[in-house]
């Protein structure tokens, strides 16, 4: 029953994928690298089973399953990765929120994130540009509560399929 709905669940998505990807200035691809160059303008980019570099601008969002995100460009709006890396370089822009589940970020400068940044399942790094700057450090318990959350969830799996079930009883009409 859980791989049937997990199933449904990701085909569900790849088809709300593919119908967002049919607005014009959208890019949406299943297992085919998303390239943006410099000068180039798209406006949301979703990528599942791929990776997207940024070079250019994107107005939108940028969405990336099983894949990675490198930019150097400018993402107007928030840029969500699972199951990958977010590396953002010193000329890169994010405008919202920046997400990682699963994998980690890295990035330059803290010009570069405009919104949050959340990374769940891996590190958030800074890495300075040049020798002499300062460089701030961090702390990220992500990956601790991912392996906790991963063993109770496994626990929480166990208990469900080993846990004793009582017997249905038949009531049985004797009178005749």
């Amino acid at each position: 029953m859980p791989t049937h709905a997990f199933r449904s669940l990701f085909f569900m998505f790849v088809l709300a994928s593919a119908a967002l990807g049919q607005s014009p200035g959208n890019r949406t691809y299943f297992g085919e690298d998303i390239y943006v160059a410099s000068g180039q303008q798209v406006h949301n980019a979703t990528c599942v089973f791929c990776s997207v570099q940024v070079e250019g601008d994107l107005t939108g969002h940028v969405f990336v399953l099983f894949g990675s995100l490198n930019l150097s460009g400018r993402v107007e709006g928030g840029a969500t990765v699972i199951g990958g890396n977010a590396v953002v370089d010193s000329q890169a822009r994010v405008g919202g929120d920046t997400v990682v589940l699963g994998g980690n970020a890295v990035y330059e400068t803290d010009e570069s994130l405009s919104g949050s940044a959340y990374v769940v399942g891996g590190h958030l790094s800074h890495v300075p540009v040049a020798h002499g700057q300062e460089t701030h450090p961090r702390v990220s318990l992500s990956p601790l509560l991912a392996a906790f959350a991963g063993v109770l969830a496994l626990i929480l799996l166990s208990a469900l399929l080993f846990a004793p079930r009582g017997r249905r009883r038949v009531a049985v009409n004797q009178s005749l």
